[in-house]
């Protein structure tokens, strides 16, 4: 817990003084506007959940508000075989608001930190885990011409599944013990300016 407050910190100072120090101006590298990006990769679930490591693509939209801060809006799903019965499978879906911070918004190598929040959903045969936590990520992206860059991106998403669906047409009920739904993974971006 140390660990992850210290990093919430340390991005969150990270932000504030980008917002403090403007970078140098050029239009053809600028980060101001709307983006698109797509990503795909793969994802870890954790071990008490008995599935195996799954595809993950995501879909995002994002609003670069000055040189160095992005907001995005993104969903991403991922497929996971049952350890146990590898004909079953859980599909992990997630809804996450982020801010993306670049260190070097000038270059055509540019690493970034991210840090957002979310909402997850793990389905299997009428079965629905639902909880909400906190996403990180650490990456690059390279800008390949004026509107497309490529990169890449370790992520973790820190949250536990608190209620409860079973059978369709029933509501969402609180869990007495929360189950940890902790994820972490990697992407390769695509990214439209």
């Amino acid at each position: 817990m140390k660990c992850k407050l210290i990093l919430m910190i340390a991005t969150l100072a990270a932000l504030c003084m980008g917002l403090a120090m403007p970078a140098a101006a050029d239009d053809k590298n600028s980060n101001i506007g709307l983006k698109l990006n797509l990503g795909l990769g793969s994802q870890d679930v954790p071990k008490s959940q008995n599935l195996e490591k799954g595809d993950v693509a995501s879909l995002s939209l994002g609003y670069g508000v000055s040189q160095r801060v992005t907001i995005w809006l993104g969903a991403e799903v991922s497929k996971h075989a049952h350890e146990l019965d590898p004909k079953l499978e859980s599909d992990l879906v997630g809804i996450e608001l982020g801010v993306q911070y670049k260190l070097r918004p000038y270059q055509k190598l540019r690493p970034y930190g991210k840090f957002g929040l979310g909402a997850f959903f793990l389905g299997s045969e009428g079965t629905v885990l639902n909880g909400g936590g906190v996403t990180w990520g650490l990456g690059a992206e390279y800008r390949l011409a004026r509107f497309l860059s490529v990169g890449a991106e370790f992520f973790w998403k820190d949250f536990d599944y608190t209620k409860q669906q079973i059978g369709k047409d029933n509501d969402f009920e609180n869990l007495e013990n929360p189950i940890m739904g902790n994820t972490k993974g990697f992407v390769l971006n695509f990214t439209i300016h």
